[in-house]
């Protein structure tokens, strides 16, 4: 099958070229096809080139009351192959809990292994941040933008916690993929 899309290729470029003189308009039909692998190839390229960059990412903190309030924005696209949850992680001294984490999930989280995923960041992330300290992971539903809100324990100083924002990255037959983004609270 590819053998015989190769000829076709090529006879359409040699018939491009030899009647470009004469048949314009012919000729371009025949150029067509090779026009459009480039195309193909092209975007396929670039899909699978482009990523995110944590300065990609713009976010604002504010707080009302004893609720943090985090929206994000991405300055650029996001990847192709960006997973469909994003992760935050919290470290919270002495492994005290956040509570209320409010925030939009993917439409079908309940079917995901989410076991499987909290591993990884948990994984991803003892290697880059607090080994002394237990993270606390929820997912987010990666989007142009967003937001999400949260409680901190009343003992805790906003200085004292540590909050990644880890952006998911998995390209077909690939392993999953981390960055993070350091959140500071104030």
């Amino acid at each position: 099958m590819s053998l015989i899309a190769m000829i076709i290729i090529i006879g359409c470029i040699f018939g491009g070229i030899r009647f470009w003189k004469r048949k314009r308009i012919l000729s371009i039909i025949l150029l067509s096809p090779l026009l459009i692998v480039f195309t193909f190839f092209g975007y396929f390229v670039y899909q699978t080139s482009y990523h995110t960059t944590p300065d990609s990412l713009e976010l604002s903190v504010h707080k009302e009351n004893e609720t943090y309030f985090v929206e994000g924005r991405w300055k650029e696209s996001l990847d192709a192959y960006r997973f469909p949850s994003d992760f935050l992680v919290f470290y919270v001294p002495e492994n005290e809990k956040v509570s209320n984490v409010k925030r939009n999930r993917v439409k079908d989280y309940k079917d995901m292994d989410w076991k499987f995923l909290r591993g990884e960041v948990r994984d991803w992330a003892g290697k880059e941040s607090h080994p002394q300290l237990e993270p606390q992971i929820f997912d987010l539903h990666t989007d142009n933008q967003f937001k999400f809100t949260f409680f901190l324990p009343a003992t805790v100083k906003p200085s004292d916690v540590k909050l990644y924002y880890a952006h998911t990255r998995e390209e077909p037959m690939e392993a999953l993929e981390f960055w993070f983004k350091n959140i500071e609270l104030k």
